[in-house]
């Protein structure tokens, strides 16, 4: 758990790095690719949720 624990504590440092600085120090593709397996794992959770049905 410490693993992921460290890996938000990176990405959301990089992200409030990028966002408070006039000339960010991380580019906009490289906290896309930080934010790319959350997205993967978000629409996994997104597809594996059971089909509504329609009202009767």
């Amino acid at each position: 758990m410490t693993d992921l624990s460290d890996e938000r504590t990176s990405k959301r440092a990089a992200i409030r790095k990028a966002r408070n600085s006039t000339k960010p120090a991380v580019q906009a593709d490289q906290v896309l690719i930080l934010l790319d397996p959350d997205l993967a794992r978000i629409q996994a959770a997104i597809d594996a949720l059971p089909t509504p049905r329609p009202k009767d």
